[in-house]
């Protein structure tokens, strides 16, 4: 079996699909990608089990065959551009280009697993821009915690003629929403999983294309560009986020994004000096007279107070919050738009929205201080 394929071409296909082969696996075969060509290209597949991956490119010749993710990669990236032969028989893949030559030993691609395509799923067309959206907002209130792995993931589903995306890690939600493509209005409830949308951001940030989904109660596809993924989804029950989210309450603090993001940095760099990673609380004081603070100590006795420009309602007001959670969720918002915070009272969780983004909410859980 002998194949002919342009360097930057095979190199593209191996790092699109690279990063879903884990790095230590006691399944020899899941350390390899799946080689195949047909009909004038390759595919390069690589699988977890969980999730599966596969890219192709032009190729000239007849391939099947399994070689080591790392090794297969390191040789691409070793060659220069232009012209690569890979021969491949008895156990070992060689890869020529002039009198250079690589050799790699294979499995055979018959105990390489795939998994199935789904059947009978909800299938629609969605812009990559909007997705990608979509991901990046939610995406940083996944959870990490595995005892809580039904929030390992965002929620992908359809609500009031939404198409939306939402993570909570029980310290702060964030949901994210856009119009339902045609065709997305039957799709099930689906936790698509943090490997998955680390994934799928990572590609959609790098094309500008439509993508093409179809799902069913137990697995999803994306299929962008030269790119496929085929992904398992987390099993399991998403909590009932809605009565996370609270009404607007009586205490209002509106300010433009980038001054409140500054605030709480300036404040969070001396306590955090030498990564006290215990003093994540500043506390935000609200004066009726406008000389609102946020203020911050640590384990030492360092001390921190900065102004904070905002607009508030509600009287004099004092709360805690995670500051770096705070920077993160303010981060998804438009730059250069100004938020609006609200809490009902200081142990009531916060609902923060941009006047430059009607499709985005946050929720922040407040903290002691």
């Amino acid at each position: 079996m002998t194949v002919e394929i342009e360097r930057d071409a095979l190199l593209g296909a191996l790092r699109a699909v690279a990063d879903v082969v884990q790095a230590r696996t006691t399944i020899p075969v899941l350390a390899n990608l799946h080689l195949e060509v047909a009909g004038g290209r390759m595919t390069v597949t690589g699988t977890d089990l969980d999730l599966q991956a596969s890219a192709t490119a032009e190729a000239v010749g007849d391939l099947l065959t399994t070689v080591d993710k790392g090794k297969l990669l390191a040789a691409a990236v070793s060659f220069k551009a232009g012209k690569v032969r890979i021969e491949a028989s008895q156990g070992r893949a060689v890869l020529k280009q002039g009198r250079a030559q690589r050799t790699i030993s294979t499995l055979p691609a018959t105990d390489f697993p795939r998994r199935g395509a789904i059947a009978n799923g909800t299938a629609f067309r969605i812009a990559g821009k909007t997705l990608l959206r979509l991901l990046d907002a939610a995406s940083i209130a996944q959870s990490t915690e595995e005892t809580r792995y039904y929030l390992m993931g965002v929620l992908l589903h359809v609500e009031e003629g939404k198409l939306r995306c939402v993570a909570t890690d029980g310290h702060r939600l964030v949901r994210a929403e856009a119009d339902v493509p045609a065709g997305a209005e039957p799709l099930p409830d689906i936790i698509v999983p943090t490997k998955t949308v680390t994934l799928l951001r990572r590609l959609l940030g790098k094309a500008d294309t439509e993508v093409a989904i179809v799902a069913s109660d137990k697995a999803i596809t994306f299929a962008i560009g030269n790119v496929s993924i085929n992904s398992k989804i987390v099993e399991g029950t998403f909590p009932i986020y809605q009565r996370i989210i609270p009404t607007p309450g009586c205490h209002v603090i509106v300010g433009a994004r980038d001054a409140i993001v500054e605030a709480f940095q300036a404040t969070a760099a001396i306590v955090n000096a030498e990564g006290d990673l215990k003093v994540r609380a500043v506390k935000v004081t609200l004066d009726p007279s406008g000389e609102h603070e946020v203020s911050a100590q640590d384990s030492t006795g360092s001390h921190a107070i900065e102004p904070l420009d905002v607009a508030v309602e509600g009287g004099a007001f004092s709360f805690g919050v995670n500051h770096k959670y705070l920077v993160q969720v303010a981060g998804i918002f438009g730059e250069a738009g100004s938020l609006t915070m609200t809490m009902a009272d200081s142990a009531a969780p916060m609902r923060i929205t941009g006047d430059r983004d009607p499709d985005l909410i946050a929720v922040l859980m407040p903290m002691r201080v």
